[in-house]
């Protein structure tokens, strides 16, 4: 009985490896290769009024493919008129996603004037279950030449639902001056190559009825392991729960685990097929515990 179940689990580890290592890009045009007019497929620019100003137009110095966004506020009449884009129509702003991803990425230039930052927020919700998560990066400093990448880590409610997922998300790209102030004429910037990185949260329920009476969290198995290992970790009460990840350097290398759980014993999963051989720490924390351990990855 126990080979037969640990076969099954095997079949669900390789198929939730194989799932979320090939899984499409949700974000729509990603790449921003698909377009009408001056407006990307798939995405909306409020502030574009064809025949008069359009501060949101096509460009071809992109960072992948042939087309990327460009956005410059513009001088209407003596005021300024700002680039927005944002994910789906004016009246459907949102996509689907089907899992609870850890970050958003791309690339960008940008030259600013008189102080104005670059503003790219990323929202996660779900249409049935209250809740959300939310990202966002500022970026200020001037870039003309070689693009630049950005990370926007996702920052999921502490007050989210035991299990909630999101369903849908929502990408805005827009200018935002200085307090009080108002966009200058003048600052543009290009962004291009949008896409969700990292393996989705995944931790597996393996409470089966019992409550543990404290907090717990075992060795890795295998240890040491290539490239695959599983981590197990006891909760005898409901809590937000972080797990992560770190190179010996202490560099954060990875978030297996970053929501509310219930109380009860669960399993993470970490695949370090992309991280090099060597001894890693894993941190698991609540607000009433941090306890860690070390394994070795060998290749």
């Amino acid at each position: 009985m126990k080979n037969v179940s640990l076969y099954i689990l095997l079949i669900v580890l390789v198929f939730t490896w194989s799932t979320n290592s090939f899984a499409q890009n949700p974000v729509p045009n990603d790449g921003f290769e698909s377009w009408s007019g001056n407006t990307p497929t798939g995405w909306s620019a409020p502030t574009n009024i064809s025949g008069f100003f359009e501060p949101i137009t096509k460009s071809t110095d992109a960072y992948t493919g042939n087309f990327a966004v460009r956005g410059e506020v513009l001088n209407a009449g003596g005021s300024p008129v700002v680039p927005i884009i944002y994910t789906g129509s004016p009246s459907q702003q949102t996509f689907p996603v089907s899992e609870n991803h850890i970050s958003l990425e791309g690339s960008y230039k940008f030259s600013p004037q008189g102080g104005d930052m670059l503003y790219i927020e990323i929202v996660f919700y779900n249409t049935t279950v209250e809740g959300g998560a939310e990202g966002h990066v500022m970026l200020s400093n001037e870039v003309t030449g070689t693009y630049l990448g950005f990370e926007i880590p996702m920052e999921y409610d502490e007050d989210n639902p035991v299990g909630w997922q999101a369903t849908e998300a929502n990408i805005t790209v827009t200018i935002l001056p200085p307090d009080e102030q108002v966009p200058h004429v003048g600052t543009w910037f290009l962004v291009d190559h949008f896409t969700f990185d990292g393996y989705p949260l995944d931790v597996d329920d393996i409470t089966n009825g019992e409550i543990p009476d404290k907090f717990g969290l075992e060795q890795n198995y295998p240890n040491p392991f290539n490239p695959t290992t599983n981590i197990n970790f006891n909760l005898p009460e409901e809590s937000f729960v972080n797990l992560t990840v770190f190179n010996i350097q202490g560099e954060e290398v990875a978030t297996l685990v970053n929501e509310e759980l219930a109380a009860g014993s669960y399993k993470a999963y970490w695949n370090a097929a992309e991280m090099s051989s060597g001894i890693y720490v894993y941190v698991l924390r609540t607000k009433d515990i941090n306890l860690s351990r070390k394994m070795i990855l060998m290749k």
